[in-house]
């Protein structure tokens, strides 16, 4: 599947379960196939569950640190702050790393 439809599905699979509905419900108001519907959603969630072994396993552990610092250990580094940084640079600087 592309990766365009793949995003697409993913999509309106996020939008029923947002909704509320049950998927039947929601397909027909969409005017989707619910055994299409079925079969995408249990396709892509496979696939999801397939590439679960890419996050990288962490380990929390208690350590005397004030509400305004934090520390990232992975493998044999260690990136620690004193302030909390900006949570969107945070969450590029960590994409970048695995």
């Amino acid at each position: 599947m592309k990766e365009q439809t793949k995003r697409k599905w993913l999509t309106i699979i996020q939008r029923q379960q947002q909704s509320g509905l049950i998927a039947a419900q929601f397909c027909r108001n969409e005017n989707i196939g619910e055994n299409y519907f079925s079969h995408i959603k249990k396709r892509l969630l496979n696939e999801c569950e397939s590439n679960i072994q890419d996050f990288a396993k962490v380990n929390i552990k208690e350590a005397p640190m004030s509400k305004e610092s934090m520390a990232y250990i992975y493998k044999n580094s260690t990136l620690k702050f004193d302030k909390l940084p900006d949570p969107k640079w945070l969450s590029q600087l960590l994409s970048s790393l695995s």
